[in-house]
């Protein structure tokens, strides 16, 4: 019988637990994501290829979505291809600074804070959303950014986003480790 209550308060206090630190976590991703870092080749080679993978599973996601969600494909792929173009976009703002070693990147803390705010825009207009279809029964919008696609579609820009930067990043750093011998000053 004791194990009957445990169960349903250990997964309120984890939920109450994950709510209470959503803001570090975000002010956390906020402040790191524009710090200056090394690159490393073997780490953004495994984020490229782990967005990679991410990218696939959710087109089969969005694939098996589709069959519920009218225009999830187009808000889908919509968001795919601007998320291209804000990876593109976030390669250019990123500082770099070479050494004969290592090469540091610092990408731009801008663009950081507005995906983060994009985040958080979608995320409580969730919760407003499920709530005023659990409490008061308003059903959810069938086309928009508020619907289901629509949040197919900010998923999609993050991996768009996430894949382009990791592609070009890892271009990079290979492009600067073969020719981090070379004598690169002005004579």
């Amino acid at each position: 019988m004791p194990m009957l209550f445990a169960l349903p308060l250990g997964l309120l206090v984890f939920v109450a637990i994950a709510l209470l630190l959503l803001p570090l976590s975000l002010w956390q991703r906020v402040r790191n994501g524009g710090a200056r870092r090394q690159a490393r080749p073997w780490l953004i080679t495994f984020n490229f290829w782990g967005t990679l993978v991410s990218t696939v599973m959710f087109v089969v996601f969005t694939a098996i979505a589709g069959f519920w969600w009218t225009n999830a494909w187009a808000y889908a792929a919509l968001g795919w291809l601007v998320g291209l173009l804000v990876g593109v976009l976030g390669y250019r703002l990123t500082q770099f600074d070479p050494g004969p070693d290592v090469l540091f990147y610092k990408p731009s803390t801008a663009l950081v804070l507005l995906l983060t705010l994009m985040i958080v825009v979608r995320l409580v207009a969730g919760l407003v959303q499920g709530w005023q279809a659990s409490v008061n029964g308003v059903a959810w919008p069938q086309s928009g950014w508020l619907s289901h696609a629509g949040l197919l579609a900010m998923a999609a820009l993050l991996l768009g986003y996430a894949g382009m930067y990791a592609l070009l990043l890892r271009r990079r750093v290979r492009h600067h480790l073969r020719y981090r011998r070379y004598d690169r000053s002005v004579r």
